[in-house]
């Protein structure tokens, strides 16, 4: 479908005269050093900065340096500072970035357990930070814009004025494991007009930490105080640290953008990425409530969206509590709070930023609200129904992929799970599930499921969207099955109820998606990395007391330290401190904007950082191109079995028709025109002797999204028999072939790779594969416009195959061409009420007879499929 892009009516203007953060390090007390004696002043050399950058990066404690820098190799080789002191005050003289402050806040006569102190950094001086950086040049927009189907609302905004929208984020996070019940809380600050590509990746630094926030514990206080207090005291910390940005918001500010232009810019607040407990804090609403509408518990498992609960719903609800009750009686006050649900707060930190609304920038966090729910809750069930043992059976015996996660012990005995797992889980689930859960149940899992993909869309549209709203509709149509089968169970026993906080807040995924665009891009995935860089690892290197301000210092020094080192990069080669695009940069590599950026004005300069862009298959020079430029192949190019003849190949692949399947194949003859059958000898002449053979090979898709990024490359196996898998490991691919059924406008098949192939011929010959096929059920289809579509299997929604067999009984494959792949899919076995006990993860595929086309395998298939449907 054709996107729109529809433009804010108003033209942010912009006047030059400004300096980025780099010109602006080009002209701090110690420039005239830098230009005229030694670019790394402070220190006397390249050498010497370079370790000196490496020795103050974390990985060695203060002692540790000291003992490196008293070593004799050291003292052969002296460097200008001795000590791990001397080194760190040098970093800390390097060009300023947003510096850190503190306060001790104070709660009236209550007393706490530890003085509270907010560390904390001006948060308009970290987004003009992030503004200025000339990092982001080529992915920041400057004037806001809706990619939809709709025209956007205009918001008011005055002539040649722009927007820079605030992104924050914040969120409890545990140091300790088991012992010490240390916790920290960041909070965390971004800038929307960052590309959501970028933004989502750790290694662009386009979060900032903007303050470790107290947290409170006071004595002598009952629980009902602790939580009022200590909810007063975050939205007072949070709003020192907002205070410019709300008086930049009302009245404007002149900043200089990325490219040293001076612009006036508002800062709206636009997203809060936070976990249902935390959106409860931001919202100011009292536990057991939505913080985004007026449903209460008991209404949480309701299949239609409640109201918005609208900013003046709440800011007259603490009016009113304010006027009946004083706020400084605690106790009394929160009493009162509670009838109107609110937590107690007084003064919301977002109540004086414009037009703040919680029920918008509180926005979908895919991490919590989808993937971890779906781990709780709808794993449980399938648990509770089919037993744990028997999903674990199902789950150990799929075929083992590359890159993605298997489950050869199953999922009782993990005592950990990450987001990726959670990821992982969703793919398989209602697959494996099939044919153990009731037909009901099983329609309620898989439409949640697809919910769930559907809502990571990059892009959405108003069929999209539709289609969101009736996957969730459909869960709620079939969700009393689960509580009739049992899968709802608590610590007393069977539930009644889906009062699941996580599932209301499901509700309200379209409106917010068409009021802040696609949710995809506000996972709490990257401010949850952020726990470990920013918080995790600083606390690590600490001495564990006082720690707070220590880190606040190491993660001052980071930060000098990496725009030192582009600095300097820059300046000895020549090279502009604005980042001019010499050559325009892939879509892949626009995601890791430092490393194109250097890499385009110094093609031969070392990387500067850890992390550099990953060179996609379509841009290796070995690669094989589809027809349509839509598909990327590779293989190695040292064969894994070079030079060997056409009988052996056949021999150690266990593929008795492979000579004549290939002298069919060179014979010209298409498969149709000989109606399948096999018409070359077993001892036919071919036109060579020898082959390379291989036992698997990548391949790297455009986007089905978006056809300018590329999705991740995949690998396919097909490994030959030996004693430790006696039927190897065959992976199966969605190919393109004549003898295909139609499904959509095309005719496809799945197949099963058996061989990777190259005859050695002159000039070389193209790769080949020899695959088994497997049709499509002829039990599921419909006509359409006269033409028989097969469709997928009710209930599942997914298509099933069989092989195909001659009629002897002898499995039914042939050669085609490598770029006639479409993709990669998984077949799943129809378990039935009971999985065999004869299959294993190897022969599963073997003694299986019917098949599952897992439509949840990945994003990419996932659509693809959709498309088909």
């Amino acid at each position: 479908m054709r996107r729109v892009r529809t433009y804010h009516p108003n033209q942010g203007e912009y006047l030059a005269g400004g300096l980025n953060h780099l010109q602006r390090m080009d002209q701090d007390e110690f420039a005239h050093i830098r230009d005229t004696e030694n670019v790394y002043y402070p220190f006397a050399s390249k050498s010497e900065w370079e370790l000196a950058n490496w020795l103050a990066s974390g990985a060695l404690a203060q002692k540790e340096i000291d003992a490196y820098l008293r070593l004799q190799r050291t003292k052969d080789f002296p460097v200008s500072f001795n000590t791990a002191k001397d080194l760190r005050t040098r970093i800390e003289s390097l060009p300023e970035v947003p510096h850190w402050r503190f306060q001790e806040i104070k709660v009236g006569s209550y007393q706490t357990k530890d003085p509270l102190i907010l560390y904390w950094r001006d948060g308009l001086e970290i987004v003009e930070h992030l503004f200025s950086n000339p990092v982001f040049a080529h992915c920041m927009d400057m004037r806001p814009y809706r990619e939809f189907e709709e025209t956007a609302n205009g918001d008011s905004l005055p002539s040649g004025h722009s927007f820079v929208g605030v992104i924050g984020a914040s969120d409890k996070t545990p140091l300790t494991i088991g012992t010490g019940n240390k916790e920290m809380h960041p909070l965390l600050l971004s800038l929307a007009n960052i590309h959501a590509a970028v933004r989502m990746k750790a290694t662009s630094h386009s979060f900032a930490l903007a303050a470790y926030l107290p947290i409170p514990k006071f004595r002598n206080v009952s629980p009902a105080v602790q939580a009022v207090l200590s909810a007063r005291v975050y939205h007072f910390a949070v709003s020192i640290v907002m205070k410019n940005l709300k008086i930049a918001n009302r009245d404007g500010m002149v900043l200089s953008d990325p490219n040293g232009n001076l612009r006036i810019i508002h800062t709206p607040l636009v997203a809060w990425i936070a976990d249902y407990p935390e959106q409860l804090l931001v919202a100011c609403t009292s536990s057991k409530n939505s913080p985004i509408s007026v449903a209460t518990a008991d209404q949480f498992g309701d299949p239609n969206p409640h109201p918005p609960r609208l900013r003046q719903n709440t800011l007259t609800a603490i009016h009113e509590a304010c006027t009946s009750c004083d706020p400084c009686d605690i106790a009394a006050f929160h009493k009162v709070c509670l009838t109107k649900r609110l937590n107690g707060v007084v003064e919301p930190f977002w109540a004086d930023w414009g037009d703040a609304c919680p029920s918008v920038f509180l926005t979908p966090d895919a991490l919590h609200q989808w993937h971890k729910f779906y781990f709780d809750h709808c794993l449980q069930w399938v648990i509770n129904i089919i037993g744990g043992a028997e999903l674990d059976r199902r789950l150990s015996l799929l075929q083992p992929r590359i890159g993605m996660r298997s489950w050869p012990n199953g999922i009782l005995t993990l005592k950990q799970c990450t987001g990726r797992e959670h990821r992982e889980l969703e793919k398989v689930l209602p697959v494996v599930a099939a044919g153990a859960l009731p037909d009901d149940v099983l329609c309620a899992i898989r439409a949640i499921t697809e919910f769930i993909f559907l809502a990571q869309n990059i892009y959405h549209y108003d069929e999209t969207l539709h289609a969101l709203t009736e996957a969730l509709r459909e869960f709620h149509h079939y969700k009393r099955s689960i509580i009739s089968a049992g899968g709802r169970q608590g610590k007393n026993g069977l539930l009644q109820h889906f009062q699941i906080p996580k599932l209301e807040l499901a509700q309200h995924v379209v409106r917010s998606t068409r009021a802040m665009g696609a949710p995809y891009q506000w996972s709490s995935d990257i401010t949850e990395r952020c726990h470990i860089t920013h918080v995790k690892v600083p606390y690590r290197l600490s001495n564990r007391r006082d720690f707070h301000f220590q880190c606040c210092r190491f993660l001052d020094r980071q930060e000098k330290q990496r725009f030192f080192q582009l600095f300097t990069t820059l300046k000895t080669a020549g090279a502009p401190l604005i980042n001019e695009m010499l050559r325009e940069a892939t879509q892949m590599q626009m995601h890791y904007p430092e490393s194109t950026w250097i890499a385009n004005v110094l093609p031969d300069e070392q990387r500067i950082s850890s992390v550099t862009p990953k060179t996609s298959i379509f841009d290796r020079d070995h690669s094989h191109i589809s027809s349509d430029n839509s598909t990327a192949f590779l293989v190695t190019l040292k064969p894994h079995f070079p030079n060997i003849s056409v009988d052996d190949t056949a021999l150690f692949l266990s593929i008795k028709d492979l000579r004549p399947a290939l002298g069919d194949f060179f014979s010209g003859r298409s498969y149709l025109s000989r109606n399948g059958r096999r018409l070359s000898s077993p001892h036919c002449h071919l036109p060579f002797t020898d082959l390379h053979a291989w036992d698997k090979f990548r391949i790297q898709q455009r986007s089905t999204q978006n056809p300018l990024s590329l999705s991740p490359p995949q690998t396919i196996q097909a490994i030959p028999p030996s004693s430790n898998m006696p039927w190897g490991r065959a992976h199966t691919v969605l190919i393109s072939h004549e003898s295909g059924d139609v499904v959509s406008a095309d005719r496809y098949l799945v197949a099963q790779v058996r061989a990777i192939l190259q005859p050695i011929t002159v000039p070389p010959s193209p790769v080949l594969l020899y695959v088994e096929f497997f049709n499509f059920s002829n039990v599921h289809f419909a006509v359409v416009d006269g033409i028989r579509v097969i469709a997928p299997a009710p209930k599942i929604e997914m298509f099933v195959v069989q092989r195909r067999v001659r009629s002897n009984g002898q499995r039914l494959g042939d050669i085609i061409r490598l770029d006639d792949v479409h993709s990669l899919v998984q077949l799943v076995p129809k378990f039935g009420a009971h999985a065999p006990s004869e299959m294993t993860c190897d022969n599963c595929l073997e003694v299986g007879r019917e098949f599952y086309v897992n439509g949840f395998a990945g994003k990419e298939i996932f659509h693809a499929i959709l498309s088909y449907q």
